[in-house]
């Protein structure tokens, strides 16, 4: 119980500060503002890291090599969280339409003087400073408060979507944490949700972006239901992919079982040879 609330404790006060910073815009640059909100991440994840002098930083931050089986499991996670995001969002502007609520664009991706400058401040700073207080400090210090996987997850992912706004699209928010926190249960990397945010979000970016230019085409609905598709494959490859990763898992148990009972054997002829 401590742990949890010393994780949501750090999330309240890198909200608190964040809140101020946009509030009060103490700062206009986006550059400047996403730099400062990467530090905000990286203090607060720093902050849970000291809070837990026993674990690794490793295995605090879940620094581990991937697989080929692990990569596409993220790759997949992509394709999951960029269609459903998009399907959420267009669900809610029609809400928002049905009450005649003039909402703003689910995603913008104007306000920056180039397109390199968007991309670090969209994609690059996000997912890294992002995933590693989230996913990485967060996410362990919930897991080591003996939390049921679905409360972490969900809190997690709640937090997630409190410190983006929440905003007019604040359903995609938690989606987008759900997603993320999955990748790190799944393959049990920081890497997969490092990469799977940075693909997510430039291709929202790309979207917004070039979102015009489709409508001008006539072809805006028709990415609906390319959309729908795209999200009904990416679940459907997932399940036989996560098939994989329990056969993996269950494999690598009796892998770990044999071991030990090699070492228990090696022991037993150990003390019988020293006993002759």
């Amino acid at each position: 119980m401590k742990r949890f609330v010393s994780g949501v404790a750090v999330s309240g006060a890198v909200f608190a500060f964040l809140w101020v910073i946009r509030a009060f815009r103490i700062v206009e640059d986006a550059l400047i503002l996403s730099l400062i909100g990467a530090a905000l991440f990286f203090f607060g994840a720093v902050v849970l890291k000291i809070l837990m002098p026993r674990t690794t930083v490793p295995r605090f931050f879940s620094v581990k090599p991937m697989s080929f089986l692990d990569w596409r499991v993220a790759l997949t996670l992509t394709v999951i969280l960029v269609s459903g995001s998009f399907l959420l969002n267009f669900i809610t502007q029609l809400f928002y339409d049905a009450l005649g609520v003039s909402a703003p664009a689910a995603f913008s991706g104007g306000g920056y003087s180039s397109m390199g400058l968007a991309l670090i401040c969209i994609s690059v700073l996000p997912a890294l400073f992002e995933e590693i207080f989230f996913r990485g400090a967060l996410l362990t210090t919930f897991r080591c408060a003996k939390l049921r996987s679905s409360v972490v997850i969900a809190v997690t992912s709640i937090i997630f979507m409190i410190l983006h706004g929440p905003g007019w699209y604040f359903v995609s928010d938690l989606y987008a944490g759900v997603v993320l926190s999955l990748a790190v249960y799944f393959t049990g990397s920081l890497y997969s949700s490092v990469a799977i945010h940075f693909l997510a979000n430039t291709a929202s970016y790309f979207l917004a972006h070039y979102g015009g230019k489709l409508s001008d085409a006539g072809i805006g609905n028709f990415m609906v239901h390319i959309m729908a598709v795209a999200f009904l494959g990416g679940i459907c490859h997932l399940l036989k992919l996560i098939r994989k990763l329990i056969l993996r898992g269950e494999a690598e148990d009796r892998s770990r079982v044999n071991e030990n009972a090699r070492r228990w054997e090696a022991q037993q002829r150990q003390k019988k040879e020293e006993e002759k």
